[in-house]
């Protein structure tokens, strides 16, 4: 009777092992898909920072809305694929040409950040646009999603930021930012 308790013991264990396995195993990575509009302009130092000053932040929105630069208003659509368990992510960025004479979509791959807090994604002079980055980022909780561009301004104190996020300063994604533009 204790052999039969005992093997009935073993196989017990070893089933819950297999199904606690087999749960892992069957766990996918999850896609999706987000549309956010970029609303708000702000100015930024080198840093990273914002840069507070009225002047740069007009020139900023009078940039970022012209015929040749235009992406105020554009909506970004983001499709990723993230799994939770292995950390494995893609993700890819679509947006209108910013110069409004040629109407295509360009497509933009982003890389995996490696953000505590969030999935973050970004490229940096990416081919199709070589004097932007693109950032993408979404709660562990796949709610919230955010995109922004930055647009590099060659010999000046200030690049332009367009964004989803009003408050786009805080937290992880602004300091990778700052260390990427030095």
């Amino acid at each position: 009777m204790r052999l039969k308790n005992h093997r009935l013991g073993y196989l017990l264990a070893c089933s819950v092992i297999a199904l606690s396995y087999g749960g892992t195993a069957l766990a996918a990575p999850v896609q999706g898909k987000a549309s956010v509009r970029l609303t708000n302009v702000f100015a930024t130092l080198q840093t990273g920072q914002p840069d507070k000053n009225p002047e740069h932040i007009a020139a900023c929105r009078k940039q970022v809305s012209a015929p040749d630069s235009r992406y105020l208003g554009v909506t970004v659509t983001t499709q990723y694929s993230i799994d939770a368990q292995t950390m494995i992510m893609t993700a890819s960025s679509s947006l209108p040409s910013p110069v409004a004479t040629k109407p295509l979509q360009l497509t933009v791959k982003l890389a995996p950040l490696g953000i505590a807090g969030q999935y973050a994604f970004g490229a940096f002079r990416p081919p199709v646009l070589p004097n932007n980055y693109v950032l993408f980022s979404t709660g562990l909780d796949f709610k919230g999603a955010k995109s922004s561009v930055l647009v590099l301004n060659e010999g000046k104190d200030y690049n332009c930021l367009v964004t989803s996020y009003p408050t786009p300063f805080s937290g992880g994604l602004s300091e990778k930012l700052g260390a990427e533009q030095k």
